[in-house]
């Protein structure tokens, strides 16, 4: 039986005392909690309960973290999984390597419970789609510490958007977002917070809420939403 993907956390590493330890701090959080002691057991227990977040370390006894993440992004069951890396600040690049490779988020020891709390409330949290959205296809421009990236909507609500793009972002901090919806003559330029992502192939989705956007602006994309679902329901 697998277990509910909203309330799980599965627990990777090849130190028990690594595991005993994070599995002390995330059993307040009234989850489940699972636990590997190896990167191919991990990938089984994945693939068998499809838990929300993955918690792991960089040495998995028979993989690397990297080769961990690619596993994960690579299988269809597991895609959609979260990832976060528990790695050293000594060893920063490690982080930067599963990031590439996949990787959601990272973290370092020493474990803070507040920090640990924090990614972990961000990665396991769904939102829960009350918004009318609707399919669209609109080029986006992302900007990001001071860098641009281009992407495409996949959809759209007053409360936030799925966009997809061809390259890994930064994790932390928000994204600008510059684009025009169709038929209006003003372009928008939102702060968004990335909610979760989702990896396949060379292509990366990342679903953001909008932070703070105006009543003006919320009223834009909700006609703008409305007008066309009512046109795909004739």
């Amino acid at each position: 039986m697998t277990s509910d993907a909203q309330g799980s956390i599965l627990l990777v590493d090849h130190s028990r005392g690594a595991l005993l330890f994070q599995e002390t701090i995330l059993r307040r959080r009234d989850m489940q909690v699972m636990t590997a002691l190896a990167g191919s057991e991990g990938l089984v227990k994945a693939r068998m309960e499809k838990p929300n977040l993955i918690i792991f370390g960089y040495d998995l006894f028979d993989m690397t973290a990297p080769e961990f993440c690619r596993e994960i992004r690579a299988d269809e069951l597991t895609r959609a999984i979260s990832l976060l890396l528990v790695c050293d600040r000594d060893h920063a690049e490690h982080g930067d390597l599963c990031l590439s490779a996949g990787c959601n988020d990272v973290i370092f020891r020493p474990l803070q419970k507040p920090e640990l709390d924090q990614k972990v409330e961000k990665l396991t949290r769904i939102p829960v789609r009350r918004q009318l959205r609707t399919i669209t296809k609109i080029e986006v421009s992302l900007e990001k510490n001071g860098r641009f990236v281009l992407g495409r909507s996949v959809n759209i609500s007053a409360t936030g958007i799925l966009i997809e793009v061809d390259r890994m972002l930064p994790q932390e901090g928000p994204v600008r977002l510059h684009f025009y919806l169709p038929g209006d003559a003003q372009p928008l330029q939102l702060l968004a917070e990335v909610l979760r992502a989702e990896f396949s192939g060379s292509m990366s989705k990342y679903g953001m809420r909008f932070l703070d956007p105006s009543e003006d602006e919320r009223a834009r994309i909700s006609r703008f939403v409305h007008r066309l679902r009512s046109r795909e329901t004739i």
